[in-house]
């Protein structure tokens, strides 16, 4: 599945998408979306609020050429007309999915997403560097709640 429909499934097993409307609803309400992707057939209530759901959680928004059926299949559902993923990485390889069928409709979508997982990465590398503490050994006794030598 050179679409992209492919990485929907991988990203719902690695819990790193939301499916259906209430999901969705509860993850935006939660400002962890990163992208909100709705089918071409989908209602057009749906696609309204999903259109406003990103002023609501700094994510952004992207109207897929699939169908319900399409997305419902890749996600082993029925149907599903909307998803959104939670992860930047996630969020930008389906854009660049997106970006390979169309790319004057998508290649915004795909540059600023680019941006927004590079500023991730940067950030969880900070913090990964913030939390090591100097002049300790990682595992060791203090791993197993033993004193140490020092």
């Amino acid at each position: 599945m050179s679409n992209g429909l492919g990485l929907l499934g991988l990203a719902l097993r690695a819990g790193k998408l939301a499916a259906g409307y209430t999901a969705v609803s509860d993850a935006v309400h939660d400002k962890r979306v990163r992208l909100i992707c709705t089918a071409a057939d989908a209602s057009e209530r749906v696609r309204e609020s999903a259109r406003h759901m990103p002023d609501r959680c700094n994510g952004l928004y992207a109207d897929t050429g699939f169908t319900q059926e399409q997305l419902g299949r890749a996600l082993g559902l029925n149907a599903c007309g909307i998803v959104a993923f939670l992860d930047p990485g996630f969020a930008w390889t389906f854009a660049k999915k997106l970006e390979e069928q169309d790319k004057e409709r998508y290649g915004a979508l795909v540059e600023a997403l680019a941006h927004r997982k590079d500023r991730a990465i940067r950030r969880q590398a900070k913090k990964k560097q913030r939390s090591r503490k100097p002049g300790r050994k990682p595992g060791g006794n203090q791993a197993r709640g033993g004193r140490s030598n020092d």
